[in-house]
């Protein structure tokens, strides 16, 4: 059990009373997270329950997040920026956020006008731990999204190929190269929609190499949208897939 304590860092960055779940980030005062919860119970220890089911508990005083669980994207949360602490605990469904705590977090920092991703995960090594991604959210260009794949599997360093290959409306596959556990890559690319088909596809070949250990994933890519693609679980394990969450209109 002890293994995982740092898996439960997952919601490090929520919330104050008063808090909001809204796509959009109000004020400059404010920050705007999302919450993913990239590890399975089993990773961990084969007693666990693969889904993890956790509560997250706010400033001693805040169930913010009950039975949250592993592949799941809670937000995204609009706060005043400022720091926060948290306790978590092994979900109970009776009386949320009553267990003992494994882990009590202080002083995790949001900026203002922050959007960003904390995200729970296996580092290179297969240990629990917790990761902060700043989001690239600033405004697209006209007929284009954004692709941001973010690294926090317990996998090698990956080329990330993002692609379109439907015959009618070829794309260059865009490639960036050896992204390690921890690291993030992002791709602008034209968006389009044809008979609503998916026509975008992500895949993750370990780096230098040909054969995909995951993919292809496939998107419909809408205009002015960011795509928030996670890596999660273990590749030795067999858990490693990709968790995502669209975000419209930006």
């Amino acid at each position: 059990m002890k293994n995982w304590k740092a898996v439960l860092l997952l919601v490090g960055c929520l919330m104050l009373s008063g808090f909001t779940s809204n796509p959009a980030l109000a004020q400059s005062p404010n920050a705007s997270v999302y919450v993913v919860h990239g590890i399975p119970g089993h990773d961990v220890s084969e007693n666990l329950d693969p889904a993890l089911p956790v509560d997250v508990q706010v400033n001693g005083s805040i169930c913010l997040l009950q039975g949250f669980k592993f592949g799941e994207i809670a937000g995204p949360f609009t706060i005043p920026a400022g720091t926060y602490n948290f306790t978590i605990s092994l979900a109970n469904t009776v009386d949320p956020c009553s267990n003992p705590a494994l882990l009590t977090a202080n002083g995790v920092a949001l900026a203002e006008g922050e959007n960003a991703s904390v995200v729970a995960y296996l580092n290179a090594e297969g240990a629990p731990g917790v990761t902060k991604f700043d989001n690239n959210l600033s405004p697209t260009p006209a007929g284009q999204s954004r692709v941001i794949v973010q690294h926090t599997a317990n996998a090698p360093a990956v080329d990330i190929t993002v692609a379109r290959e439907y015959y009618y409306s070829p794309l260059k596959p865009t490639t960036i190269p050896n992204v390690s556990n921890g690291q993030q890559a992002a791709a602008l690319l034209p968006s389009e929609r044809t008979w609503n088909f998916p026509r975008t596809q992500v895949t993750l070949t370990p780096a230098g190499q040909t054969s995909p250990v995951i993919g292809p994933y496939f998107f419909q890519l809408e205009p002015h949208d960011v795509y928030l693609i996670y890596a999660v679980g273990s590749l030795s394990t067999g858990s490693f897939t990709l968790i995502s969450k669209a975000v419209p209109g930006v």
